[in-house]
């Protein structure tokens, strides 16, 4: 028998009056006579008796086991009430926790205490996982439009998720992420050639560079092969003629490197647009024949 039975008794202290109760009678009193028989009480009465009088409506069945005079009844009773009081505040707090729809407190509640949980909410707790996967993913699929900068936060906890509630999961989990990172780079690369279009730079930014292209083809999903596109279009069509406009009227017997980044790029991704196929058909003499 041991005090981690109590720990509510144990936890705070009041100043109760210790009411006077008999022998056989359940009580506070009778209760630290069966644990120091049963199991030597290291605690003095007088402290044990105030604890278990503030605490006595919370623990009435550890309190009522007091009425066992054999030890072993004794012990299997209050080990029984223990797990029931554990049982109860549990589902207290899991209850409060979904009430503030926090299935994140939830599932901790789950995790933590599931060796105190009745066979009804086991099957809560079973439910929980797959319902907040579910929400997680809404929030990762909003992200994924719009995103200026990745949420290591929710992708990380999206696919804990996804690696407990099965393998489909957990790949999708690890698919939008890599997904919101492309989103990302598309931005920083939008926002960085509209930064040098303004101010005038003759220069692809990193972004545009094949090694940047192939992270798409390896994620490979449809989402990854439109963002693809988008930043190819930005690279080649929009800074490529912000750049081919300066550049090709002025070259003069030899193909400029920028030049010839943008010719090769557009003629391996087959694009076609009326603002720049002129300034191609202009600078293919000079880059072809380097």
């Amino acid at each position: 028998m041991k005090l981690s039975m109590f720990p509510m008794m144990i936890a705070g202290l009041g100043l109760l009056a210790v009411a006077g109760c008999g022998e056989g009678k359940p009580s506070c009193e009778l209760l630290y006579k069966r644990i120091d028989k049963c199991d030597k009480m290291p605690l003095k009465k007088d402290v044990f008796m105030e604890m278990c009088n503030k605490k006595k409506d919370e623990h009435a069945d550890e309190i009522a086991c007091s009425a066992k005079k054999d030890c072993d009844e004794f012990k299997k009773c209050t080990e029984a009430a223990r797990k029931a009081a554990s049982a109860k505040r549990t589902q207290k707090r899991f209850d409060e926790a979904m009430g503030k729809n926090d299935l994140k407190e939830a599932m901790m509640i789950c995790d933590i205490h599931k060796e105190n949980l009745s066979e009804e909410l086991k099957k809560k707790c079973a439910e929980l996982g797959p319902k907040a996967y579910a929400e997680l993913m809404k929030k990762a699929e909003a992200l994924r439009g719009t995103a200026e900068k990745q949420d290591y936060g929710l992708c990380f906890e999206l696919k804990d998720l996804g690696k407990k509630v099965g393998a489909e999961q957990e790949k999708a989990a690890e698919a939008i992420c890599k997904e919101i990172d492309l989103q990302v780079t598309l931005k920083k690369a939008l926002t960085e050639i509209d930064k040098r279009i303004a101010e005038k730079q003759e220069s692809l930014p990193f972004q545009c560079m094949e090694s940047t292209l192939k992270k798409f083809d390896e994620v490979g999903t449809e989402f990854a092969k439109g963002k693809k596109t988008e930043l190819i279009n930005a690279c080649y069509i929009k800074m490529g003629k912000a750049i081919l406009e300066k550049q090709v009227p002025e070259m003069k017997g030899f193909c400029r490197y920028s030049v010839k980044e943008i010719v090769k790029a557009v003629r391996e991704h087959k694009l076609s647009d009326p603002g720049i196929d002129a300034l191609i058909t202009q600078a293919a003499p000079l880059c072809d024949k380097e």
